[in-house]
């Protein structure tokens, strides 16, 4: 090997460690020179005598129960916040004081919550009447340097804080998502199964001499309206995390919005969303027409009224009505004729003045008979209510599968389980899913656990399956 080789060989593996270490390093810089998270470590309050303490994970007690209350922000973390009346003191798994280079250090209450939650892996400090942020080890995120910090609500990691009587907001590492530069700033209360809160955006407010304007923030900190509107409602029901949904008014107009792109103008007088049929109801000067999620027009704005009852959309002008669709075709049924989606596709329920009936998906009647009332159970069965006011179970085909003999027949916790009551002998009757008695009980209790029910009196007791079968003790 050539000496001009070696050095390119030597030059070629510094590049590859530098391009490693600098791997390594950038995602987790602000992890180095930090105590990194034990998730095998558990701290719990213990309640002894109406006196707090502390325990570990081996069911040590680290904080004897002395206080009136403890606060454990970060159950990983050694940071207890320990209350006796206006006394507090920060202790750590040492039961020795921290963070006592500071005038005040507490934690930020997650607000909004129906528990008591705090922030994980932030407090607030105080020092010369203003606040700042530090992190569960005591590293300083923020300077003493704000009037106000407090949680956003319903989000974890995100912290209004005050300067110059503007707010703006952060993050738990300290970084801005949105400027000091508003008078008021909370959050869309969005919320997915799959992410909670985590995606909701924040609409944010300026006082100006004409009174209050609005904007709103994508949960990424993005602007995507101005604040130049006097109202901003995010429409959580529709949408998803990448698509926002905005109705927005100015100088008392409305209209719709995507991702800050206006799909239906600024110019009604108010407008409402159907989550059912997920159409716009519009209404410009008292007349009133409907629109689609990508604001298309179904029917024009010329209608005295506008209703939506069950799948269909009611119209009225001077003395016309009718019942149109989704796409805007007119649908040819009485203007008083409800029908509705079941949780079956399929099975529809019709209701007419003269009763209740079912209909197959095409719309087509089962059977001729009618009910002064129906709702659909599951599989192939429904709840029906006679003339007499008396309620039982029919199939699909019309079959009485239990007499019109109760007062009440209905789900049992939304299992596919029945229970029917008989007011006059205040007796309980459970069916399981295949519409079988399985249970028939005088003042009936029932409590539902994690993986069966018990059906209950003073002297019975009885527990059943999720699928309403019994379960021998």
């Amino acid at each position: 090997m050539t000496k001009k080789t070696s050095i390119i060989v030597v030059i070629s593996v510094a590049i590859i460690l530098i391009s490693l270490i600098l791997s390594i390093y950038i995602p987790n810089k602000d992890k180095i020179g930090e105590e990194i998270e034990d998730e095998s470590i558990v701290y719990t309050v213990i309640n002894e005598n109406e006196k707090f303490g502390v325990k570990n994970e081996k069911d040590e007690t680290v904080i004897e129960p002395q206080y009136e209350k403890i606060i454990i922000p970060n159950e990983h973390r050694a940071v207890f916040v320990c209350l006796n009346g206006e006394e507090k003191k920060i202790l750590n798994n040492e039961n020795k004081e921290i963070f006592t280079n500071y005038d005040d250090v507490e934690p930020i209450q997650l607000s909004n919550l129906t528990e008591e939650k705090y922030e994980r892996n932030v407090l607030i400090y105080k020092s010369d009447d203003k606040y700042g942020l530090i992190n569960m080890t005591g590293k300083r995120i923020l300077d003493a340097k704000y009037d106000e910090i407090y949680s956003l609500g319903f989000k974890e990691g995100e912290i209004v804080v005050k300067e110059n009587e503007k707010y703006g907001l952060v993050d738990s590492r300290g970084n801005t998502i949105i400027k000091n530069i508003y008078d008021s700033i909370e959050s869309d209360e969005y919320y997915s199964q799959a992410d909670g809160y985590n995606k909701s955006g924040y609409i944010v407010c300026t006082i100006t001499n004409d009174g209050y304007r609005y904007g709103y923030y994508d949960y990424e900190g993005g602007k995507v309206l101005e604040d130049q509107y006097n109202q901003i409602t995010r429409l959580t029901d529709v949408g998803n995390n990448e698509n926002i949904y905005l109705i927005a008014s100015r100088n008392g107009q409305f209209g719709v919005f995507i991702n800050g792109t206006e799909i239906v103008k600024t110019q009604y007088q108010s407008i409402t969303y159907n989550s059912e049929l997920k159409i716009f109801i519009v209404e410009r000067t008292g007349k009133f027409g409907v629109m689609d999620e990508n604001g298309a027009e179904i029917l024009k704005p010329e209608y005295t009224d506008i209703q939506v009852n069950g799948i269909y959309i009611y119209a009225q002008k001077e003395n016309e009505q009718k019942v149109f669709n989704t796409k805007g075709n007119e649908i040819n049924i009485p203007f008083t004729t409800i029908i509705e989606k079941t949780t079956n596709p399929e099975y529809y329920i019709r209701k007419e003045d003269s009763g209740y009936s079912i209909l197959k998906s095409d719309f087509t009647a089962l059977f001729e008979q009618k009910y002064s009332y129906i709702e659909y159970l599951f599989d192939k069965y429904f709840i029906a209510t006679n003339e007499t006011g008396k309620s039982g179970i029919i199939d699909d085909g019309g079959n009485v599968i239990v007499d019109f003999i109760y007062d009440v027949v209905q789900l049992v916790k939304e299992k596919n389980i029945v229970q029917a009551i008989d007011f006059a002998t205040n007796t309980g009757y459970i069916y399981n899913n295949e519409i079988k008695l399985i249970v028939q009980i005088t003042n009936m209790n029932i409590e539902e656990l994690e993986d069966k029910i018990r059906i209950y009196n003073d002297t019975e007791e009885y527990f059943i399956d999720n699928n309403g079968n019994k379960i021998e003790n």
